[in-house]
């Protein structure tokens, strides 16, 4: 399945590269073998998912860690570059089409221009590796309702893509910054893990160290099936987390946490959708939080959905297909479908994030007198 997720990033790869190619090596008025030269790397940037796709990480052996950072990273800058040429052309074809600017199809104009906007896009790159690495700031968020008896704080931990590439100092960082809320509740929203479960147990077996004081809940995402879905999940039940995968438990008077295996992954592989069967006899004086990886409106008797999946489109222009393909719920709370979808605090492929930072959310849940 990484192969397949790969084939698909380089084929978008391929609609970014080819616009760069055109503007960059084609109209540049460059030697032909420079343009042939030009349209390759486009080429191979392109496809470099698949290059370095982790179904051939034992070819490059223990520096394909390394590899695939330096790879990704070549990657997402030609991203970046695609976006910021876009947005720079549209305003430069309005400017010029209004004689306030010169045409942007003279090679003589546009190439120094391209020179500048490579600049800065190798800085948004650096600024982009930085906000992948780094580890993520809180983000809170209040929820009132007259079925709370006592304010509490829940923790949500969503897309760690715990792999062999990831810093084991960002994991404990987050650990540490989410212990020192001392939160009622911890919930891990899926995607916890996301490679070959003995090149990372040393890594994940740091989420151990989480302590919430009504305990500390998962899901699986899509990526647990992707790497063995019994595997991935008694790997993180071995550390002491609990598991409320298609159950659900009633942590108090007033608060029911319920949890469903991810429903698009389920649904693909033709398994039954149990959440409604989860959710059938929550008690509706209760507070009910659902816990379901991908961000599907349901139509089920719940309060709260707590969803990640969508990594907020994680490097931008990918913001758009999030939203399009995630039925128009990419980040934050949606009041209307009673779901808050976490940008994640981690990320897939590359360790980098453009205009889509990473959080540790933070729920409280407090009382609402009824009047």
């Amino acid at each position: 399945m990484h192969l397949q997720i790969a084939i698909v990033v380089s084929l978008l790869g391929l609609c970014i590269t080819m616009p760069v190619f055109v503007r960059y090596f084609a109209c540049s008025g460059f030697p032909f073998w420079i343009k042939l030269l030009g349209f390759l790397i486009c080429v191979v940037i392109a496809v470099s998912p698949v290059i370095i796709s982790r179904n051939f990480a034992d070819a490059y052996g223990r520096h394909f860690a390394w590899i695939e950072s330096v790879v990704y990273f070549i990657y997402v800058f030609a991203v970046i570059v695609f976006s910021l040429t876009f947005l720079r052309d549209i305003i430069w074809v309005i400017l010029s089409w209004f004689k306030w600017a010169p045409s942007p199809f003279k090679p003589a104009i546009f190439n120094p221009i391209n020179w500048a906007t490579l600049v800065i896009a190798f800085l948004c790159a650096l600024w982009s590796l930085y906000e992948g690495t780094k580890v993520p700031a809180y983000r809170h968020i209040t929820l009132t309702d007259t079925k709370i008896q006592t304010s509490r704080t829940i923790v949500v931990l969503s897309d760690l893509h715990i792999s062999r590439t990831i810093n084991p100092d960002k994991i404990k960082g987050i650990v540490a910054q989410t212990n020192a809320l001392q939160p009622d509740l911890i919930l891990l929203a899926g995607d916890i893990v996301d490679d070959h479960p003995d090149t990372i147990r040393n890594i994940t077996a740091i989420l151990s160290d989480l302590n919430a004081k009504q305990g500390v809940y998962f899901v699986s995402g899509n990526h647990e099936f992707y790497i063995g879905y019994r595997t991935a999940m008694d790997m993180l039940s071995d550390l002491g987390l609990k598991s409320i995968e298609n159950r659900k438990v009633q942590i108090s008077p007033d608060l029911v946490l319920a949890g469903v295996a991810d429903i698009r992954t389920t649904t693909r592989l033709g398994l039954p959708d149990k959440t409604r069967e989860v959710l059938s006899d929550a008690p509706k004086s209760s507070y009910t939080i659902l816990i379901s990886h991908s961000p599907t409106p349901l139509n089920l008797p719940f309060d709260l959905q707590v969803s990640g999946h969508t990594h907020g489109g994680q490097i931008f222009p990918f913001h758009i297909l999030s939203w399009l393909g995630n039925h128009h719920l990419s980040s934050g709370f949606y009041p209307k479908e009673r779901i808050y979808v976490s940008r994640g605090a981690g990320q897939w492929g590359p360790q980098m994030r453009f205009l889509a930072p990473s959080e540790i959310t933070v729920i409280h849940l407090q009382s609402q007198k009824a009047f």
